[in-house]
């Protein structure tokens, strides 16, 4: 048996990190279903924090209204025509008549949880994130919000809100986490997400797709990762 380890470096309001994680894990069925002896190798993912907006912003904004600073009209209705196709591939049906704003007390809950629960329990909560934000059109930048898709996810009221308001387990975790955005973001290998570190080697840049990630994760328990 063989354990690949894999570093999502994301941001729950990147509607490209959805897609991804739906490839990975239809790759990764796909690897323990198909490759010889796979259905005994395990997977260990662990999120690791990215800001898309290095100043977190004040106050949510209408998702459609976000696009429009960055592109013109015409250019937001490709790029949503095109995110609804490629979800639609996969199970996600986004929307975009929500809010969107700062992702801190998602990070904030990813980094607790994937420290006091393990990595099964971060990617169930990293899920839910997702589909809160993109296919409910709710905001995860509210607390509210947050707690909600934890204790959706299999996770304490109580335990969720002492974590997100800095107490016991949580303490000291936004600091940690705005220094690990940092680091990633300056550290030169990080241009975009999502990206993925496979078997502490292998990157995988952007939404790419089963096959890539199956063709890594081969070369990694053949041991043939550069």
């Amino acid at each position: 048996m063989a354990v690949i380890k894999i570093d999502i470096i994301s941001d729950v309001i990147c509607p490209w990190c959805f897609i991804g994680y739906r490839d990975l894990q239809g790759a990764i069925s796909l690897y323990q279903k198909t490759y010889p002896g796979g259905s005994k190798d395990e997977f260990e993912i662990t999120w690791k924090p990215y800001f898309l907006d290095q100043e977190a912003p004040k106050e949510s904004m209408l998702i459609q209204d976000r696009m429009l600073r960055r592109m013109t009209p015409q250019m937001v209705e490709a790029a949503q025509t095109r995110l609804k196709r490629v979800g639609a591939a996969l199970g996600i049906k986004f929307k975009f008549g929500g809010y969107i704003g700062s992702s801190r007390p998602s990070h904030v809950l990813l980094h607790t949880v994937g420290a006091e629960r393990g990595s099964q329990m971060q990617c169930r909560v990293a899920e839910t994130l997702f589909q809160y934000q993109f296919e409910r059109e709710e905001d995860v930048s509210c607390l509210e919000t947050v707690v909600r898709a934890a204790t959706e996810a299999g996770l304490a009221e109580k335990e969720v809100r002492e974590w997100l308001a800095g107490e016991g387990a949580g303490e000291g975790v936004r600091e940690v986490i705005e220094e690990e955005g940092k680091r990633i973001r300056e550290g030169g290998e990080v241009q975009g997400v999502p990206l993925y570190v496979i078997g502490g080697k292998l990157h995988v840049d952007g939404a790419v797709g089963v096959g890539e990630f199956f063709e890594k994760f081969v070369q990694v328990r053949d041991g043939q990762g550069n």
